[in-house]
């Protein structure tokens, strides 16, 4: 259940941003955090207590009397978070990972008072008797003040830690877009498809975004409006020098025939065919970068309505069935620049063609979308060619009576026609008694595992499979699920080595290719934090079955049925008590994108409430 959908929209979407924010802050351990327990409390389990900053550096366990100025924030939660381990040190346990589903919708941070009166509503009144001394010091004239704007919470924290105030308030204008869009959601909630409604459907139907990212829903393109429609785009048609293009695939010859019937389904002249020139589609709100940074670009009279997917950068076209187009754009989404690197245009098209048949999958529950062509800007810089660059992306036909939908559109709540905290999942899919809720899930998880973990095992291929990239495919009539189909060549790791001998090819990668491990060991945290973490937690957890350890529970036997015991990803996944976890703020911290940062968080695939991972 979602834990502020019952809040006012502005509300709403201030906590969902700030619970992002206080999540990534404690799990990747830029903040500490103790879990107390709240006694005959209806209203929480407990209470979580973050730590300043300037605590940071004290010792492991601390063990003087914490005071007003050492606490950042104060968060009521509904359910326990993920300690770090079993012990209960005098501040209560440590906690190891925190998650927004935790949390009552309720922020907190202490404030002096001048005459010393406190705030006399029950929840603040309980939270205030958790910190009794003598390991708390509050003082008499502190009291709980609510805070409601994400941005405070981020001033509050760079406070004091050494970020460049340009970056600080890079990151607050983030988190400022993040704020309004996740709003503008809130305000005016898609309605959930039904099982036989179109893929684009599922696509567009995203309330709230990546589950803890907290630029999740932020939209920063200096070229649109404020209220530009994603969603509905114009494509248009630019023509180039050939010479300019590294193309893979028949990329010209497919959009000689896109051009055409864009210029008939506009009523526009069909451009003539120039010797020497290649066509190339451009966003419409790419177009004016595409113009000032590369030359000889001529701006045709086509132009065609798509429709966005999810990725927003990735659409479909009625002119152009059966295939998407993926196009840069001059936009942040979450944190990242949504452009497309030369390395993706080179690789995806000779992966698909080379690679992706010879694949150890079972094609009855896997499909893997390929791309068939790509062109990109050659003889500029990296970062000025990833600006104009587009891939076409074969799309999933379904067999008569199955249909596909991308998995992140499942895991959403709080959508126009769904009863308030109920998941599209269960509500498509008619998941209303715990039974149903059981054996789908154990089905769901039985084949993530038999589908998306071979090519790893077998062929040191691991592909990026959170849940905006991967589909699931169901039966229409009686909503069982069938199969996977895992799409986006880009955030790969291969391990070179371990492929090219077990497919018995010589495929070769450009010089400081991201996709490229140096050995089989560096593909597994990767394929954790998209599989594990970012997908199958999340449908444990909106599925009801995490705080109990029912989901992980079934995880981990399927798992045991799919990796050997003497593999080296049993031993990463099935034999640790820490994975390397990709830390999101971390990264922003430190400005990168396509490198990640990692730090320890516990490992889901070892979490048991009887072993007190959980209260």
């Amino acid at each position: 259940m979602s834990s502020g959908c019952h809040l006012p929209p502005r509300e709403h979407a201030s906590f969902a941003v700030s619970s992002r924010l206080l999540s990534c802050l404690v799990t990747e351990s830029l903040l500490r955090a103790f879990y107390l327990e709240a006694k005959q409390s209806e209203a929480m389990t407990g209470i979580l207590v973050i730590l300043s900053t300037s605590v940071i550096m004290e010792q492991p366990v601390i063990t003087r009397a914490l005071r007003p100025n050492d606490i950042f924030a104060i968060v009521p939660l509904r359910s326990a978070p993920v300690c770090k381990d079993s012990t209960r040190t005098k501040h209560g346990r440590i906690v190891g990972l925190l998650d927004p589903l935790d949390m009552v919708p309720e922020i907190y941070v202490l404030v002096e008072t001048i005459s010393g009166d406190r705030v006399q509503d029950e929840l603040s009144e309980t939270i205030l008797s958790c910190l009794a001394p003598p390991p708390w010091e509050l003082g008499r004239f502190t009291t709980l003040q609510k805070c409601a704007d994400p941005t405070l919470l981020w001033n509050k924290f760079v406070q004091d830690v050494l970020v460049q105030d340009s970056l600080s308030e890079m990151i607050s204008e983030e988190l400022r877009s993040s704020l309004e869009w996740q709003l503008a959601s809130f305000e005016n909630p898609p309605a959930c498809p039904s099982l036989d409604s179109a893929p684009i459907k599922w696509e567009q139907s995203l309330v709230a975004g990546h589950p803890t990212h907290p630029m999740h829903r932020a939209r920063m393109c200096p070229n649109a409006p404020s209220n530009y429609d994603w969603y509905r785009p114009k494509i248009h048609f630019v023509r180039v020098p050939s010479d300019n293009l590294d193309t893979q695939g028949a990329f010209k010859t497919m959009m000689r025939g896109l051009v055409t019937k864009a210029a008939f389904s506009s009523g526009t002249q069909d451009p003539e065919e120039i010797p020497g020139t290649t066509f190339m589609p451009v966003h419409e709100m790419q177009l004016p970068t595409v113009l000032a940074k590369f030359k000889d670009v001529e701006v045709l009279e086509p132009t065609v309505d798509a429709l966005a997917q999810s990725a927003i950068r990735t659409v479909v076209i009625p002119e152009l069935p059966n295939m998407a187009l993926k196009v840069a754009i001059n936009m942040k989404i979450s944190s990242a620049l949504r452009t497309i690197s030369h390395y993706t245009a080179n690789f995806g098209p000779r992966f698909s063609n080379e690679i992706v048949p010879k694949l150890a999958m079972d094609h009855n529950i896997l499909s893997v979308v390929q791309e068939p062509a790509s062109a990109v800007f050659k003889g500029v810089e990296p970062s000025v060619r990833k600006h104009f660059t587009a891939i076409f992306r074969d799309e999933f036909l379904p067999p008569a009576g199955q249909n596909v939908a991308v998995v992140a559109s499942l895991l959403e709540m709080g959508h126009a026609n769904v009863p308030v905290g109920v998941s599209a999942v269960e509500h498509a899919f008619r998941l209303d008694s715990e039974a149903k809720r059981v054996a789908f899930l154990d089905k769901y998880l039985r084949l993530a595992c038999e589908a998306l973990i071979p090519p790893t095992l077998h062929n040191g291929v691991v592909f990026e499979a959170h849940a905006q990239n991967c589909l699931l495919r169901f039966d229409v009539e009686t909503g069982e699920p069938l199969g996977f189909v895992v799409r986006d060549l880009g955030g790969l790791r291969v391990h070179p080595p371990t492929m090219n001998a077990s497919l018995g090819t010589d495929f070769g990668f450009l010089p400081g290719h991201c996709v490229v491990t140096d050995t089989l060991e560096e593909t597994y945290p990767k394929f954790y934090h998209t599989l594990i973490h970012n997908h199958l937690q999340r449908m444990i957890r909106v599925l009801g079955m995490h705080y109990n350890g029912v989901g992980w529970e079934m995880l981990r036997g399927h798992l045991r049925n799919v990796i050997p015991a003497d593999h080296g990803l049993w031993k990463a996944w099935m034999e640790t008590d820490t994975v390397a976890g990709k830390c999101l703020m971390r990264m922003r911290l430190q400005s990168v994108h396509d490198k990640m940062v990692f730090s320890p968080f516990p490992n889901m695939l070892q979490y048991r409430p009887e072993n007190k991972m959980s209260a």
